[in-house]
């Protein structure tokens, strides 16, 4: 279940900067000086029927094409920037709107309709996008800076007959567009619904068991086809249309070309010029139906990232509290015990000393965990909290090689070389903890690493020894000298406090 005020526009923000406009800068500079190329050609066409030819022209064709390469070149490199700015933006956003919705936590359903787009979609959506952007943007410009100087050098109407290929191309699309979304946004539902499964293939093939294997292999396979038959639908939906416009687009052009060549057959210079360019009015018919397929492309991405600002503020499918039992549970500190029927009595009694031990107590099932995840969301900022089976990122696992800053604000502007990206690869491939290890480390880290008024600790002795549950006790003890502690645990199996 989602709910979400971010807009596609609002995206559109995290990709306008200084690499954006850097890009879209270079772009216009290498077209025009490819069609000052072309405005060169045509003067040397013109030349040598005059018989006025010098080195120095060829030269110049060298000169401005080069440059045009180049430019082109480097626009890529800002297009890449652009777009590991905006992927950085996005997640940096997505956690501030989503820090404290702790129930999405052990939300099974929403975390396989969101978590495709965090780790895969999203990224994949913002260079799509861009690519698309500084692709489709040189071919406009292409056009229209070489569609102009075919109307100053050779004929005013080819520049006519360019704009009304490109708007019959243009109404021709606007009245696809609908059904060309749904196909996409399909093949988007689809291909995620694939991928969710990916991520519990780990699990399913080293445990090695023949049964849940099966299961899992049987269930990829029917989502599997699933993806392929909506991505074959999507693809030929996309072809079709690009096949059609770019018929249109080269009868458009070159019936206009063929129009000026006879009303000009008797004008030599005129000739060879429309001759000299002809091969550059082909290749700009095809640029034109790259251009229009790239309309299609474009939807496609818009409809995507309709995808993505859907899944930017998840809501949890049922309300905390529902899963939990009040009066099933038991909260006990030292001697006293009381029956936790409300989150109120359990927050008056979370607040009613600064420090101290609250353990939370009751039956499989009862909603200790749930507790735990209410009492999260109530104190949001105020409260850490350590779930039961967590993939938090820890220093002693994640940064091994390199200290952190001293702000733990992430910066998406920081740059960070690929050595180092190494060496933190390597790092975690040597911390071979096993879970107990783990748990202990867990815990000296948030002893040493963490100052908040409220900790919320979930089965935090789960995998330990007897030996090492007293060690992760002491941990504990500490931090409830300096905060107040809600912990689960299994030192007391006991129920409910009798009345």
């Amino acid at each position: 279940m989602n709910q979400s005020d971010f807009s596609r526009r609002d995206f559109l923000r995290f990709l306008v900067g200084a690499a954006f406009f850097a890009m879209l800068g270079l772009i216009v500079l290498q077209e025009l000086l490819g069609a000052a190329t072309t405005w060169l050609v045509i003067r040397l066409a013109r030349g040598m029927v005059d018989g006025q030819v010098e080195a120095s022209a060829f030269g110049w064709i060298v000169v401005t094409q080069t440059l045009s390469y180049a430019a082109g070149a480097v626009s890529w490199l800002y297009a890449e920037r652009a777009g590991f700015s905006a992927f950085g933006k996005y997640l940096l956003q997505f956690a501030r709107l989503n820090r404290f919705q702790t129930a999405l936590l052990a939300d099974t359903e929403v975390r396989e309709g969101t978590e495709p787009f965090l780790t895969n979609e999203t990224f994949r959506v913002c260079f799509d996008l861009m690519y698309d952007l500084q692709f489709y943007t040189r071919l406009f410009f292409n056009l229209v800076f070489n569609a102009i100087v075919f109307g100053i050098e050779i004929d005013a109407g080819l520049p006519a007959a360019y704009g009304l290929a490109f708007a019959v191309l243009v109404i021709l699309q606007w009245s696809l567009r609908k059904p060309l979304a749904a196909a996409y946004m399909t093949n988007q539902r689809m291909t995620n619904r694939m991928l969710a499964r990916t991520y519990n293939v780990w699990d399913n093939i080293f445990a090695g068991n023949r049964y849940n294997l099966g299961l899992w292999h049987a269930d990829f396979r029917e989502r599997l086809a699933a993806a392929l038959r909506a991505q074959i639908r999507a693809i030929m939906a996309r072809e079709g249309w690009s096949a059609l416009s770019g018929l249109l687009a080269l009868l458009i052009v070159l019936g206009a070309a063929a129009w000026v060549a006879v009303q000009g057959a008797a004008n030599a210079a005129l000739m060879v010029a429309l001759a000299a360019t002809l091969p550059r009015q082909i290749e700009m018919t095809v640029d034109m139906h790259q251009l229009t397929a790239g309309m299609t492309d474009l939807l496609a991405i818009w409809t995507r990232l309709k995808g993505v600002c859907e899944h930017m503020q998840p809501q949890p499918g049922s309300d905390v509290r529902a899963r939990i039992g009040f009066g099933e549970l038991s909260l006990r500190e030292g001697h006293r015990a009381m029956v936790c029927d409300s989150l109120v009595g359990a927050v008056s009694l979370v607040l009613s000393q600064p420090r101290g031990i609250v353990s939370v107590r009751g039956g499989n099932g009862a909603g200790k965990s749930s507790l735990l995840t209410a009492l999260k969301c109530h104190f949001r900022g105020q409260a850490y909290y350590l779930p039961a089976h967590d993939r938090l990122a820890y220093r002693f696992n994640v940064l091994a090689s390199k200290p952190l800053p001293a702000s733990a604000e992430a910066d998406d502007e920081e740059d960070e070389e690929p050595e180092d990206i190494v060496a933190e690869e390597a790092a975690r491939e040597r911390s071979g903890y096993s879970s107990g290890e783990r748990q202990l480390a867990v815990l000296a880290e948030i002893v040493q690493r963490t100052a908040a008024p409220i900790y919320l600790l979930d089965e935090w002795d789960a995998n330990l020894d007897p030996a090492n549950r007293q060690r992760a006790m002491r941990l504990v003890e500490q931090l409830a000298q300096r905060a107040r502690v809600v912990e689960i645990s299994h030192r007391d199996p006991g129920g409910l406090p009798s009345a």
